[in-house]
């Protein structure tokens, strides 16, 4: 048996890690009349039940090292003191519920910012938990036989890069009797999705096992609930707040699968050995914003020679890694499965090249952090490969970069800059991204402008009331929406104030949506359908506009009216989907002629949303929603 971590992860949360790093300058003292104090309570949604033991968080946004947290008590009170004036995140988590962010309208929402200003005492805000969410069910075989160790998903469509895919949301093994229990669901609607391969067994978070003594059981096809193998066949449960859908039941088939036979040559000076590298296969084009690799292993041979087995049909791409010194080496290579065994695959591992950098400023230096970070990603991949390089004395040095065309994006200046030019050599690559030939080296020089626009202004509802729990968007004019770095979003404080900055200049347009599914405005076909929704504003460097705006009705309600000309339409495009509806949290949609059948058993039903009649609240205090409101989530 062998126990290995996939190498996707790792890679992932480098740069995550590294953008969130915040600068640690220790607090300034401030006067005790200055110090300001957020209390409330935290509640079940249904029936107003207090919640002990939750964690209540309040974040810093102008130094996200600093937060503080408190436990609420056994009438679910809490109460946060000694708070400097400034912005601020607030949160409230506990184990079996959905974590909540003040000003959140439906889980999927964004969070309202609080802004406190000296000596302000914030009382009475109200949480409404939501219960996780739970699905569950049995994974068999052909014969109707259990299938232990079998991978089941939980999937939600998102948005990512303008095109819809699938997010994985929970991931859990079969026991031995074929069940399998998806918890920690928020509602909304899922994708159940089941496969198996033999001798891989999922044993933790990102912690894979395998079993050699499995190796004869057949490859099976993945299948997404109840019986396809194609997402766009496949049926949505929708799932309430706090509901428990049981019997989802999948039934998986052998299929004719193949091999990959190969050899890794490692041609790095001074090493000759083949062992000790990774390799690593993983589909292209997948539907899956991300997961682990479908194949990895490591050579064993000193001959470098590997063998895959168990794969489907299908296009991939196959990497191998040597790691020796904090260098990274490897190989790439893109390969076709058919319906035969690949042989002959060669894999030949080499360094990466270095390329120096400098950065030069338009406008006086401005920086949000302690230091400058450069980061690269490859433009064919959602993962990065390399550690984000470190600004000193206004250049850095990025390593071991291999052939490939790339983005590049700055960490830490302030929010008011933005990138104004990347060169590659004498090549401008700020749209295009530059391309690294192993042959040709170039050096990069990356411009900063330090007078980014600003638009601010209020969000409004039809009423002309101020709007919390949306986002406002900016989206570039058509001839400029394929660079996502043009795009913005903000969330508006708890006074509906919103502010966008660091606007490269240009032509735009604002739009803020009542309900809208995050990233849906980088889609072009969602979007055609509010063009001329959107409010027009033109920037130019250091510009600041003020631009109040109006929240456009519910984005399912805009997508009726695009017939079938809109690809992405869902009222369309889920015609031929079968969905199951349980709960006022999970789309009205009802589910039609031959849907299957499904056991549901609710822990929770939301109850009346008054706040009044909440009864731990004391006296004649009313508390204050932040949250959800148990009418539909708004």
């Amino acid at each position: 048996m062998k126990f290995f971590i996939p190498a996707l992860f790792p890679f992932l949360l480098v740069d995550i890690a590294s953008a969130q790093t915040a600068s640690s300058n220790p607090p300034v003292a401030r006067p005790k009349t200055e110090e300001c104090s957020v209390s409330g309570i935290v509640v079940k949604l249904a029936g107003g039940e207090p919640v002990k033991t939750a964690t209540v968080q309040l974040q810093n946004l102008q130094d996200l090292a600093r937060t503080t947290s408190v436990v609420t008590d056994v009438s679910g009170r809490f109460e946060l003191r000694g708070i400097d004036p400034g912005r601020y995140w607030l949160k409230v988590s506990r184990t079996g519920f959905v974590t909540q962010e003040y000003g959140q309208r439906t889980p999927n929402d964004p969070g309202a910012e609080i802004r406190l200003s000296a000596g302000q005492n914030l009382r009475d805000l109200l949480f409404r938990l939501i219960p996780w969410g739970v699905i569950s069910g049995r994974i068999l075989d052909e014969e109707g036989e259990p299938l232990p160790w079998a991978q089941v998903s939980a999937l939600r469509e998102v948005y990512s890069s303008g095109k819809r895919k699938l997010s994985p949301e929970a991931l859990v093994p079969t026991n031995d009797l074929g069940d399998f229990r998806l918890f920690g669901l928020k509602p909304g609607r899922y994708f159940v999705s089941a496969k198996y391969k033999a001798g891989l067994h999922i044993v933790g978070r990102g912690e894979v096992r395998e079993d050699d003594n499995d190796d004869f059981r057949p490859e099976f096809m993945p299948i997404y609930y109840p019986n396809s193998p194609d997402p766009a066949r496949a049926s949505t449960i929708a799932l309430k707040a706090g509901e428990e859908i049981t019997s989802v039941e999948i039934l998986l088939r052998p299929v004719a699968t193949y091999r990959i036979r190969g050899r890794v040559y490692n041609m790095v000076a001074g090493r000759r050995s083949n062992t000790g590298v990774i390799v690593q296969l993983e589909q292209r084009n997948s539907n899956i914003t991300w997961g682990s690799p479908d194949r990895q292993l490591n050579v064993e041979k000193t001959d470098g020679s590997f063998e895959i087995a168990g794969v489907l049909p299908g296009s991939y791409t196959l990497s191998a890694f040597w790691f020796e010194d904090g260098r990274r080496y490897q190989a790439r290579q893109s390969i076709e499965v058919g319906n035969a065994d690949l042989e002959g695959v060669n894999l030949a591992i080499m360094s990466g090249i270095t390329i120096p950098g400098r950065i030069v400023w338009d406008g006086k230096p401005s920086l949000e952090r302690d230091e400058l970070l450069v980061s690269i990603a490859a433009a064919d991949s959602m993962v990065s490969f390399n550690t984000p390089a470190r600004v000193v004395g206004g250049s850095f040095v990025l390593r071991d970069v291999f052939d490939g065309t790339y983005r590049l994006r700055v960490i830490g200046q302030s929010k008011d800059g933005y990138v104004k030019s990347v060169r590659y050599g004498s090549s401008e690559s700020l749209d295009s991204g530059f391309t690294v030939f192993r042959g040709t080296q170039s050096s990069l020089e990356v411009t900063i402008s330090s007078r980014g626009a600003r638009i601010q202004g209020a969000v409004m509802d039809k009423d002309n009331l101020p709007v919390t729990g949306v986002w406002v968007v900016l989206v570039p004019d058509e001839a400029h929406r394929d660079q996502s770095r043009l795009f913005q979003k903000a969330a508006p404080d708890q006074f509906g104030h919103y502010l966008l900055r660091g606007i490269a200049p240009g032509d735009y347009k604002v739009f803020s949506w009542d309900e809208v599914e995050d990233g849906a405005w980088e889609d072009p076909d969602f979007l055609r359908t509010f063009e001329d929704r959107g409010q027009k504003v033109s920037v130019e460097e250091g510009d600041t506009k003020t631009l109040d705006i109006v929240t456009i009705g519910k984005a399912s309600e805009g997508l009726k009216l695009c017939g079938g000309n809109y690809s992405g339409c869902r009222e369309e495009r889920m015609k031929s989907r079968r969905t199951v509806t349980l709960g006022p949290y999970a789309p009205m949609r009802p589910a039609s002629t031959g849907s299957p059948r499904l056991s549901a058993r609710s822990r929770s039903t939301p109850a009346s949303s008054s706040s009044d009649k909440l009864k731990p609240c004391a006296g004649s205090t009313r508390f204050i929603p932040v949250g959800y409101t148990g009418r539909g989530g708004r």
